[in-house]
């Protein structure tokens, strides 16, 4: 028998100051020092007297500046906007104040600290979620340090994607109350589960939300195929239970804002007679395959300005870094727990879904089947989420490493991660001509279509053909090149110098303390320099600076509305832009028949895509205009049909006169009923309609109509006109139809003749219809969704219960230790 021989043990090496603080000391450094970071970043916005302001903001601002105005002055609350689309429900734009929960204080923050305010709660609840998970402080920093500095976070902010960025901030907390509940169930974390989803709710981008879901939703999985394989499932389906009960509690309190919009889902083009976004629509930005590289390679496909990836363009890449992955892998291939396995498969599916059109087989599937997969488009987006699991993950593989590196299976496996990446990160930058072409598809074609302009000459000859090459190569390919090497290049230093701490540690030579700290100023170096190339002063405006533009034909068409008594006096279509639908702007001053959102109604997108613009001249159809009330149209350039009204010399602006165009409210005796809806576009573009005399209805009238001709007595007097009523005073001798040329949304409006409750008709596919008596009658439309009621009802009894539940229970439990503690005393 052959006697193995006994290896001598490596000393342990001594604790350090850090080991032998107290933890309290150490969660207070780590929490300054993050907190300190948070200021440093996001410090322009703050201390640089200028003001973030992003282009949705914007957007926002003009769509709700019609909201906030009457919001102040009447002191009700505007749940219909006026001024976008031809009206459409103004509590999915500016909702109504919301029941104060937990995010209340923080919203207080905001005011004076944006974004700040919101970004120490995602460093903190990163940095709390991953101390949870592996003990490690340091680590928690690295974690919370990698996520908070991932560039999609400052981008998404320059683009004005507030609501996104909140919801992230709150994310890590979410994902800590859950796997709370999951390891110690109880009636408190349930509750501190549903409470913290409904702050994650409240800020209002479910679809970051359900992304957060999702990631729950896998680990939760893991959890139970875990529980499957011991035989002991009592535990996960008591913490189960807790947590449905939590995630059902948890969406009462945020009813009041998703009840409304729910109900809305079903009119708006995100959940309408297709149940949700089209195929292509939805997938616009799906993430190339290759384009996954810029996790690793900051600016691979070119960052934002020299970008030639497969999507359209971008305001940069998702950057997570060398270091993060290189961790997150090693955490995946060493650490065999449930958690790490289930945060891969999350991470790993995520990534296949980012691809969106370019994985139709998984994607196509998903988008047909999977609740709610169909109602969210830039499929890129799934990569934030990836992102932060990786950086989760990275805690997991320092964790690690302060474990298994000293030994020599931990030892063997840091050499051969390291080593495989410093070679795969060479091998990219030294054949990056094999690899990639730094062109976009189609860049050539319409490079030579501009040169062939240009020149006078066919595209396909052959100086055209040298002079567009010539061109790609100096403005295009070479600059992108440069681009990809110098990230390459970083990228490849940074690993260099931490896979040499990695190593030095794993020999002895340092310090666990100073490896992690090493390591984490490495981690800030490069993210903290490549997040300032997409934020920094100069993304910002000047503090005081208007937030949306006034131009002088704006200024002209408010002095008409004040001489034709104001609001509901007519409305404008401005074509200063290509789409009028991404141009908010004019909606901040007029009653605008365009303006922007990601979520407009169903029956106005129709009407946008087969009714207001003629198919051969591509100009708007004037009866058409007529017929939505509109009298201005704003132009950079004349066209047939109407008169010029002003010229705008600074603007160069033109503002057309439509002067056929009808009243917002007028009265028709010439019915007729269409059900299929393209019968009714095709013959309310025909030559010979008049949409004052005729109108097309979707339903057949109980009642019979007159027609109007001569020696008819017909007047339509505007009594009032707001957000939640509009008021008319109609004289008729006979009965008739009172056409309103308002967006028709079934879900809140009623009409009411002389205080009596009528129905409203469907009329001319898109408009209010409502029938009028013979004789003189007051006309009300009133608009209060019993959605918005039942919703705040249910958040204030939901958020009653669970914050009162808490502190009794929690009273409970100090109570019970007083009384016990003065028991032993006795």
């Amino acid at each position: 028998m052959v006697r193995k021989r006994k290896t001598k043990a490596e000393p342990a090496p001594a604790p350090s100051w850090w080991d032998t603080a107290p933890p309290g000391i150490r969660h207070g450094l780590c929490a300054g020092f993050l907190v300190a970071l948070a200021l440093v970043f996001y410090g322009p916005a703050l201390f640089s007297g200028k003001d973030l302001v992003g282009g949705d903001i914007r957007h926002w601002s003009a769509v709700a500046e019609s909201m906030l105005q009457h919001r102040e002055n009447t002191d009700e609350e505007p749940l219909w906007a006026t001024n976008v689309f031809a009206g459409m429900p103004g509590y999915v734009i500016s909702p109504p104040p919301r029941v104060p929960q937990a995010d209340t204080a923080v919203g207080w923050l905001r005011l004076i600290a944006w974004p700040v305010s919101h970004f120490i709660f995602l460093l903190l609840g990163t940095y709390a979620l991953v101390y949870y998970l592996w003990k490690n402080n340091l680590a928690a920093v690295l974690s919370a340090c990698a996520f908070g500095l991932t560039t999609y976070l400052p981008i998404i902010l320059v683009a004005g994607h507030n609501t996104k960025f909140v919801a992230l901030c709150f994310a890590p907390w979410l994902l800590l109350a859950f796997v709370n509940v999951l390891r110690k169930p109880s009636l408190v974390s349930s509750l501190l589960f549903a409470a913290t989803l409904a702050i994650n709710l409240r800020a209002g981008h479910i679809q970051i939300t359900y992304y957060i879901a999702f990631t729950a939703f896998v680990w939760w999985l893991a959890e139970g195929v875990a529980v499957l394989r011991s035989r002991d499932g009592r535990a996960w389906l008591h913490s189960s239970g807790l947590l449905f009960l939590g995630a059902a509690v948890g969406l009462l309190m945020a009813a009041e804002l998703y009840l409304p919009s729910w109900e809305y889902k079903a009119f708006s083009i995100r959940g309408g007679d297709g149940g949700g976004l089209g195929w292509g629509y939805a997938m616009s930005w799906s993430q190339g395959p290759a384009e996954l590289l810029t996790l690793l390679i900051a600016e691979a496909f070119g960052g934002a300005a020299l970008y030639w990836g497969p999507k359209p363009p971008t305001g940069g890449p998702h950057y997570v870094g060398g270091i993060v992955l290189l961790l997150s892998i090693l955490a995946v291939w060493k650490v065999r727990t449930t958690t790490v396995r289930a945060l891969a498969i999350g991470a790993a599916l995520m990534i296949l879904f980012s691809l969106g059109r370019h994985l139709e087989v998984l994607n196509g599937v998903m988008f047909r089947y999977f609740p709610l997969f169909d109602a969210f488009r830039v499929p890129e987006t799934w990569l934030i989420m990836v992102a932060f699991v990786l950086a989760v993950l990275g805690g997991a593989g320092l964790t690690y490493v302060l474990a298994q590196a000293r030994k020599s299976q931990g030892r063997h496996a840091l050499h051969r991660i390291t080593i495989g990446f410093l070679i795969g990160i060479l091998v990219l930058i030294l054949g990056r001509d094999v690899f990639f072409s730094f062109t976009r598809v189609g860049e050539e074609e319409r490079v030579q279509q501009l040169v062939a302009a240009e020149l006078g000459r066919p595209r396909l000859d052959s100086e055209v053909i040298q002079v567009s090459e010539e061109l790609i190569e100096e403005r295009l390919k070479s600059p992108r090149e440069e681009v990809f090497v110098e990230t390459g290049v970083r990228t490849l230093v940074v690993l260099v110098f931490a896979t040499s701490l990695l190593l030095l540690f794993s020999g002895g030579k340092v310090a666990a303390w100073v490896m992690q700290v090493g390591l984490i100023l490495i981690v800030l170096v490069d993210l903290f320099g490549i997040g300032r190339r997409y934020f920094n002063e100069d993304f910002l405006s000047r503090t005081g600076t208007p937030v949306v533009a006034t131009h002088d034909v704006d200024q002209f068409i408010e002095e008409e509305y004040h001489r034709e008594g104001g609001a509901g006096a007519f409305r404008v279509l401005s074509l200063e832009e290509f789409d009028q639908t991404r141009n908010a702007r004019p909606s901040f001053h007029h009653e605008s028949l365009g303006g922007y959102s990601g979520a407009k109604l169903q029956i106005y997108q129709d009407f946008l895509d087969n009714l207001l613009y003629s198919p051969l001249t591509g100009f708007p159809k004037s009866k058409i205009l007529d017929m939505m009330n509109v009298r201005y149209v704003i132009v950079p350039r004349p066209f047939p049909g109407m008169d010029l009204a002003f010229r705008g010399e600074m603007s160069g602006l033109l503002v057309l006169e439509n002067r056929n165009h009808l009243p917002r409210a007028f009265v028709v005796g010439e019915v007729e009923v269409i059900e299929d809806p393209e019968q009714t576009w095709e013959r309310l573009t025909e030559a010979s309609f008049d949409p004052g005399r005729l109108v097309f209805l979707a339903n057949s009238l109980e009642a019979k109509v007159v027609p109007v001709d001569s020696n008819s007595v017909v007047s339509v007097e505007p009594l009032e006109y707001g957000p939640r009523a509009m008021v008319w005073q109609v004289a008729t001798d006979a009965p008739r139809l009172l056409v309103v040329s308002e967006v028709y949304y079934p879900a809140g409006w009623t009409a009411w003749v002389d205080g009596n409750e009528v129905p409203i008709h469907r009329a001319n596919y898109l408009l209010r219809a409502v029938t009028v008596p013979e004789g003189e009658h007051t006309i009300e439309l009133r608009f209060n969704p019993r959605s918005v009621a039942a919703g705040q009802l249910m958040s204030r009894t939901s958020t009653a219960a669970v914050y009162l539940g808490l502190i009794a229970v929690l009273a409970g439990g100090w109570v019970r230790r007083r009384v016990r503690a003065w028991a032993e005393r006795r």
